[in-house]
C-alpha cells in the first residue's frame, strides 16, 4: 500500500470513528423496538422518504433473526388499503422516516390513529407541529446528516441482534459485534474493494442504471437519490435489463456471494443487450453488507 493511500484510508477510519456514534440512539431504538414487538407474533414496517428500503431492510433483520414476523407495506397502500380494513385485527407498526416524507407520515399518523394502530416511529427531528400533535406517539429521532444512514442502518441491525432467537444467537452476536466495530474495518474496506469504489464514483457523476439485491436496496438509493451528481437509474435485479440500451448500457449492482445464483441469469440479459455491469460484491452475511456498502459510498463520495 502506497504511504498517500495509507494516509488517506487511516485518515478514514479516524472519520468514521469519530462521526458515528450509536449512543445513546443504539439504545433508545431497542427500546422501542423492544415495546412494540413484546408479547406480538407480527407487525408491520413502513417507511416513507426517500429511503424506502431503510424499512425493507428492519423486516429482513427481524424476519431472518426473531421469532417475530414484520411485514413492509409501502405507505400508500398501508394508509388506504390497510389500515382502513385491519378493524379488530389491527397490528402494532413501525414507520421510519426521513425529512422528505413528512407530507407522508403526516397523512399515515393520521390515518394509523384513527384506525386504532399502536405506532412507533423513528425518524429525523420532527417539526415542532408534528411533535404537539402526536406528543404521545413513541418515538427516536435520528439526524441523517454526517453518515446518519450508516447510523440508522446500524442501530436497526444492533436491536434486531439484540432480540434474536435463541438458536440463532450466534449469527445475532456476530452481526452486533459487526455493528459496533465498522470502524475498525474501515481502511481494509477500502483497500479490498479499490476496484469497485472506482466504479462507485462513476455510478455518482456519469448515467447509470442501480440495481441491488434484498437487503442492499438502502445502498442503490444512497447512489441513486441521495447522492447522485449525475443521472442514476435505480430498479430491481429482475427488471434491469429491460433499460439497457433505452436508458443506459451501464449498471452498477450490489450483491451479496450467497446469493449470486439468484441473479446471474438477469445479469446475463444484460450483457446480451449490450450493457456493462460493475458489481459491488461482498463477501459477508447479506444483514451486514448494506453497512459497508454503505460506508464505501460515503468514502466514494468524498472524491467525487
Amino acid at each position: 500500500m502506497s504511504s498517500v493511500l495509507g494516509v488517506r484510508m487511516s485518515a478514514w477510519s479516524d472519520t468514521i470513528r469519530r462521526t458515528l456514534k450509536l449512543d445513546p440512539d443504539k439504545d433508545l431504538v431497542l427500546d422501542l423496538v423492544k415495546r412494540l414487538v413484546e408479547g406480538r407474533g407480527s407487525v408491520i414496517v413502513s417507511s416513507t422518504g426517500l429511503y424506502r428500503g431503510i424499512g425493507k431492510y428492519f423486516a429482513h433483520l427481524m424476519n431472518s433473526l426473531t421469532s417475530v414476523s414484520v411485514f413492509y407495506v409501502e405507505p400508500y397502500e398501508l394508509a388506504y388499503y390497510v389500515a382502513p380494513y385491519y378493524e379488530g385485527r389491527e397490528l402494532d407498526v413501525l414507520l421510519i422516516s426521513t425529512s422528505e416524507g413528512l407530507n407522508d407520515l403526516y397523512v399515515l399518523l393520521d390515518q394509523l390513529s384513527l384506525t386504532g394502530h399502536r405506532v412507533s416511529l423513528i425518524s429525523e427531528p420532527l417539526p415542532e407541529v408534528l411533535k404537539r400533535r402526536y406528543e404521545d406517539l413513541s418515538r427516536v429521532e435520528i439526524k441523517l446528516d454526517n453518515m446518519g444512514l450508516l447510523k440508522v442502518l446500524s442501530v436497526l441491525a444492533y436491536a434486531a441482534s439484540k432480540l434474536s432467537r435463541r438458536d440463532l444467537q450466534k449469527r445475532a452476536d456476530r452481526i452486533r459485534d459487526e455493528c459496533l466495530s465498522l470502524a475498525d474495518v474501515a481502511d481494509e474496506l477500502v483497500e479490498r474493494y479499490e476496484r469497485e469504489l472506482k466504479a462507485i464514483r462513476e455510478a455518482l457523476s456519469e448515467p447509470y442504471i442501480v440495481t441491488y439485491t434484498p437487503t442492499l436496496e438502502p445502498a442503490a438509493e444512497a447512489v441513486s437519490l441521495r447522492m447522485s451528481c449525475g443521472r442514476a437509474y435505480m430498479t430491481g435485479i429482475p427488471t434491469v435489463h429491460l433499460y439497457v440500451g433505452s436508458l443506459f448500457n451501464k449498471v452498477l449492482a450490489f450483491t451479496t456471494d450467497v446469493e449470486v445464483h439468484s441473479y446471474r441469469y438477469y445479469f446475463n440479459k444484460v450483457v446480451e443487450r449490450g450493457g456493462r455491469i460493475e458489481e459491488v460484491r461482498f463477501r459477508t452475511d447479506p444483514l451486514t453488507a448494506p453497512l459497508y456498502a454503505v460506508m464505501l459510498i460515503y468514502y466514494a463520495a468524498r472524491g467525487v
